[in-house]
C-alpha cells in the first residue's frame, strides 16, 4: 500500500469525491445533461486510472517495468460508458503468463487496488490470464455477458483486444446452447427483484425492465441470434440512468433501490414536478426496456428452434386465421390478403392473439400502428363487439394490450388512457399502476362465475372505472364519470348503455363502502345503495360484479372473506328491497377509498 512518501495517487483528490463533484456541478435537470455527465465521468475515471497505472509502474519508488503482455482493462458500466457518479469499478489486470513474474504481478495488483479502495469507490477486481478469462466466462453466465464489454484502460491494448475478440467468439459459439440458461436466469432475477414498472420502491438495476435487462439485451444482440429494437429502448435506458445518477448524488451512495425517502429529492434534482412524475417516468421506461428484451429474447429463441428444425422445406409455415392474419412461429402476423385499409384489422389481430395467449408479431404491431386504418368515431357495432371480445379474452389480453399501447394504438382508441398510463398509486394496498390495475380488473371481471346479462358493459366499466385517477383529481369516482361517458360515447355505445357505464364508474366504491361501514338492514343504508344503482335491480348485479373485480385486482388486503360476506349481505338485502319497490332518496353516497 502507498505511503505519503511514495508520491502515490492517493495524494490526489479521491476518485469518489471527484466524480460526485462533477455530478453536482453538471446538474441533471437539463435535457441531455445525464448523457454529458456520464461521458465526463467516464473520461475522468479513465484519466484517474491511467495516472494510477503510471504511478504504480514507472512512477513508483520501486518501479515495475511493464511492457507488452500486461494490461489494465475494465468491464461493466465503465467499459460501456454509462457509469454513474458512484458506480462500482469492474477492473481486470490481464497478463499473458510470461511478461511478469508472479511476485511482480501480485505487487502491481496491490499498487492498483489499494489506492482505489482508499479513494472510496466500490471495486470489483481480478487478475486473470486470457485462458482464465475464457474459463470463468464459460462457467458463469453473468460474467460471460459482462466480459463482452472488456475494454483497455492502460498497458498492452493489443492483449485486451485479443481477449475481447476471443470472448465474443466464444459467446457467439455457445449462445444457442446457453440461451435457455439465459432465459431461466432472467425469470429467476425478475421473480426475486420484482417488476420495476409496478413498484413503489423500485430496484432500478435488477428488477424487470431495469438497467441489468438492457445489458442482457445488448449481449443478446452480440450473439447474432437476433437484432434488437433501437430508439425508444435507448431513450428509456437513458432515463433510468438519469434516475440512478440522481439517486447517487442525493444519497451519496452507490444505490439502486429508489426508496420512498429519496424520491422527492431525486425528483427535484431531475427537474420533475413531483414524485408521481418520477415514478411514472421510471415505470414507462421500464416497460419499454422490458418489451425490447422480451421481443428480442423471443426472436432469439425462435431462431434457435428454427435451426433445430431445419430439416426439409425452409419456407415459412403459415396457418391462416382469416382476414389476412396468420399464425407463424407462435405469433399472429400479417400475410397475403391482409387489408390495412380495414379499420377492424387491428382489433381482429388483437383478438386472435389474445384468445390464443400468444403475442402479436413485432413487425405486425408496427405495421398496424403506422399504416393501419383508423376507426371512425363513433365506432361501428362490429368494432365494439371485437373490443368486448378482446377484453373478455383472459390472460392473453395483458401482453397484446401492452404491445398495442406502446405502439400508440390504445391512445387512438381511448385518448383518456394517456393520463393514467404508468401512473403510480401511492397506496400500500395497491400492487399496480393505474393502467395495469384497470387491466387486472378486466381480467377478474371476465372470470365472474355467474356473469350478469350485460357482461359487455361490465368489461368496459372495469376498463374505465379508475380513469378519473388523474393529476389534480379529488374523488376519482366523480372525476371519472364524465371521462368514462365521453369514452363510451366515442366507442359508439347507445346513450342508455353509456349512461350505465358512467354510473358504474361513479359508484364503483359505493357498495363496498356501505357494506363495510353501515348496517345492511338499515333503511338508510339500503336507500343509499338503491340510489347508487338508480333503483334498477339489473344494475345491482353489474355494480356488485365490478366491486368484486376491482377488489380482487387490488389484492388480498382489499378482498377478504369478511369483505366478501359483507358485500353479499348488502346486495342480498338490496335486491329484496328493490323487489318490494324500495323508495330512494336523491342523495349520492360514495367515498374515495379505492
Amino acid at each position: 500500500m502507498h505511503s505519503e512518501a511514495d508520491g502515490g495517487p492517493h495524494r490526489q483528490p479521491g476518485l469518489r469525491d471527484l466524480r460526485l463533484r462533477l455530478a453536482s456541478a453538471q446538474g441533471l435537470a437539463t435535457p441531455g445533461a445525464g448523457s454529458v455527465l456520464r461521458t465526463a465521468t467516464t473520461d475522468r475515471t479513465l484519466t484517474f486510472l491511467r495516472s494510477l497505472w503510471d504511478a504504480a509502474t514507472e512512477g513508483h519508488a520501486q518501479p515495475i517495468h511493464v511492457g507488452s503482455g500486461v494490461a489494465l482493462a475494465c468491464t461493466g458500466s465503465l467499459a460501456r460508458g454509462d457509469g454513474g457518479p458512484l458506480s462500482d469499478l469492474d477492473l481486470v489486470l490481464l497478463h499473458d503468463g510470461r511478461a511478469l513474474a508472479a511476485g511482480d504481478l501480485a505487487e502491481l495488483a496491490d499498487r492498483l487496488w489499494y489506492p482505489l479502495w482508499d479513494s472510496g469507490v466500490g471495486l470489483d477486481h481480478s487478475v486473470r490470464s486470457p485462458a482464465q478469462c475464457r474459463q470463468v466466462a464459460s462457467g458463469d453466465l453473468a460474467v460471460a455477458a459482462a466480459m463482452l464489454d472488456l475494454s483497455p484502460v492502460a498497458g498492452d491494448e493489443t492483449l485486451v483486444s485479443a481477449v475481447s475478440k476471443q470472448l465474443a467468439e466464444d459467446w457467439r459459439a455457445q449462445s444457442r446452447k446457453r440461451l435457455p440458461e439465459l432465459a431461466d436466469s432472467l425469470t429467476e432475477r425478475h421473480s426475486s427483484a420484482g417488476d420495476l414498472s409496478q413498484s413503489l420502491q423500485p430496484d432500478l438495476k435488477e428488477a424487470r425492465g431495469g438497467l441489468r435487462d438492457m445489458v442482457v439485451l445488448q449481449a443478446l444482440t452480440r450473439s447474432w441470434l437476433a437484432d434488437r429494437p433501437h430508439g425508444a429502448p435507448d431513450r428509456a435506458y437513458a432515463q433510468l440512468l438519469d434516475v440512478r445518477d440522481a439517486l447517487h448524488v442525493v444519497t451519496g451512495r452507490s444505490r439502486s433501490i429508489l426508496a420512498r425517502e429519496d424520491q422527492q429529492p431525486v425528483a427535484e434534482l431531475l427537474g420533475l414536478e413531483d414524485v408521481d412524475e418520477l415514478l411514472t417516468v421510471v415505470s414507462r421506461s421500464a416497460r419499454v426496456v422490458h418489451r425490447a428484451l422480451h421481443t428480442t429474447l423471443r426472436s432469439a429463441l425462435q431462431s434457435q428452434q428454427a435451426r433445430v428444425r431445419r430439416i426439409g422445406p425452409r419456407r415459412p409455415q403459415l396457418a391462416p386465421l382469416g382476414h389476412g392474419l396468420y399464425l407463424h412461429d407462435g405469433e399472429v402476423v400479417l400475410g397475403r390478403g391482409s387489408d390495412l385499409t380495414d379499420p377492424l384489422l387491428v382489433l381482429r389481430a388483437a383478438v386472435a392473439a389474445a384468445e390464443r395467449q400468444i403475442p402479436l408479431g413485432p413487425a405486425t404491431v408496427a405495421n398496424l400502428a403506422a399504416r393501419g386504418a383508423g376507426l371512425p368515431v363513433p365506432w361501428p357495432a362490429a368494432a365494439r363487439e371485437l373490443l368486448v371480445q378482446l377484453l373478455g379474452s383472459g390472460e392473453g389480453l395483458l401482453e397484446v394490450w401492452e404491445a398495442l399501447d406502446q405502439a400508440g394504438v390504445v391512445d387512438g382508441w381511448l385518448p383518456a388512457w394517456a393520463a393514467v398510463r404508468s401512473r403510480p398509486q401511492r397506496n400500500g394496498i395497491h400492487r399496480h399502476t393505474v393502467d395495469r390495475h384497470l387491466l387486472e380488473t378486466v381480467l377478474h371481471a371476465s372470470r365472474v362465475g355467474d356473469p350478469p346479462a350485460r357482461h359487455d358493459l361490465l368489461l368496459v366499466a372495469a376498463l374505465l372505472h379508475d380513469i378519473g385517477k388523474v393529476r389534480g383529481a379529488g374523488d376519482h369516482s366523480v372525476a371519472g364519470e364524465p371521462i368514462a361517458l365521453a369514452a363510451v360515447q366515442r366507442l359508439g355505445f347507445p346513450a342508455g348503455d353509456a349512461a350505465v357505464v358512467a354510473r358504474l364508474v361513479r359508484e364503483h366504491l359505493t357498495l363496498i363502502t356501505l357494506a363495510t361501514t353501515r348496517d345492511p338492514t338499515d333503511p338508510a343504508t339500503l336507500a343509499a345503495a338503491a340510489d347508487a344503482v338508480d333503483g334498477r335491480p339489473e344494475l345491482v348485479d353489474l355494480l356488485a360484479a365490478l366491486t368484486e373485480a376491482d377488489a380482487r385486482a387490488v389484492g388480498s388486503k382489499a378482498w377478504t372473506p369478511w369483505r366478501a360476506t359483507l358485500l353479499h349481505s348488502l346486495t342480498g338485502h338490496l335486491r329484496a328491497a328493490l323487489g318490494r319497490g324500495h323508495d330512494r332518496p336523491a342523495e349520492h353516497v360514495g367515498t374515495d377509498v379505492g
